[in-house]
């Protein structure tokens, strides 16, 4: 059974601008902790990645998974799991504008590791790596 879990916070930037370093994939690595690699195997039309092939150390393993993304842009913009080292991965980023240089972003994700790790490790990974994924968001885009 995957976990879920949930993460919102204000961003000091124009939602545009928040979009854009998501989009971003290329540049991945330079800012977003863990992150060991990030890899756009396929783009659609308007040349978004919509494959990506993600490496991160997660603390306990370095793990390897590729999701697909979908965009219901400026409102948000999520991704399913296709295949790799987990058994579930599913999430989506919600952008609502409070003002046009502050924005709420909220991260709303699934997982199921498939490997061992006891309840409290894991439900402590997931959190931090939430609030670390958000906490790097704000440094690149504020």
């Amino acid at each position: 059974m995957a976990d879920t879990d949930a993460h919102s916070d204000v961003v000091n930037a124009a939602r545009e601008d928040v979009i854009a370093a998501l989009l971003d994939f290329d540049s991945y690595t330079d800012w977003q902790a863990g992150m060991l690699e990030c890899t756009v195997k396929e783009r659609d039309a308007e040349g978004r990645g919509s494959l990506v092939e993600i490496y991160v150390d997660a603390k306990v393993k370095k793990i390897r998974y590729t999701v697909r993304y979908h965009y219901d842009l400026p409102d948000s913009l999520g991704w399913d799991y296709v295949g790799g080292d987990l058994k579930e991965c599913r999430g989506t980023y919600t952008f609502a504008e409070k003002d046009p240089a502050t924005t709420q972003v909220s991260i709303d994700i699934e997982t199921e590791i498939g490997f061992f790790v006891p309840g409290p490790m894991k439900k402590l990974i997931r959190d931090q790596s939430l609030k670390n994924s958000m906490r790097d968001l704000k440094k690149r885009v504020e």
